[in-house]
């Protein structure tokens, strides 16, 4: 009986740290129709520069948030999003404007700063 409640409280816990595909495909869907500018950036947790472009992409999320969405995908659990957007290396960040139209792709690691003028120029003010 022990090991039941120990095994259900263990499968919780992985579902709700572990968003399912479905969950990251909505989320770049909602982001791309949102009639505001987006930031979706491809990575993997075993990638150094991408553990450092998540660092940067947690605080412009919160930094642009209600003015611009930041979906973060990782490429190895969200292979379906990867593929339709034709990912090869990561970290991949790709910038859409309000119109949910890619005006550009960055490849590599991209400081704070620099994804904030992206943002900005795209009109996340």
């Amino acid at each position: 009986m022990m090991h039941q409640a120990l095994f259900a409280l263990l499968i919780t816990a992985v579902v709700l740290t572990a968003p399912a595909r479905a969950d990251t495909a909505s989320a770049v869907r909602a982001a791309l129709a949102s009639g505001e500018p987006a930031l979706i950036e491809f990575g993997a947790e075993t990638c150094s520069q991408c553990k450092r472009m998540k660092v940067v992409l947690d605080g412009v999320s919160r930094r642009y948030q209600g003015r611009a969405h930041v979906v973060q995908v990782n490429v190895n659990r969200d292979r379906d999003v990867t593929r339709q957007f034709k990912i090869m290396v990561i970290p991949t960040l790709v910038f859409f404007d309000a119109g949910g139209r890619e005006v550009g792709r960055s490849y590599g690691f991209m400081d704070e700063v620099k994804v904030a003028r992206r943002l900005h120029d795209l009109g996340a003010r």
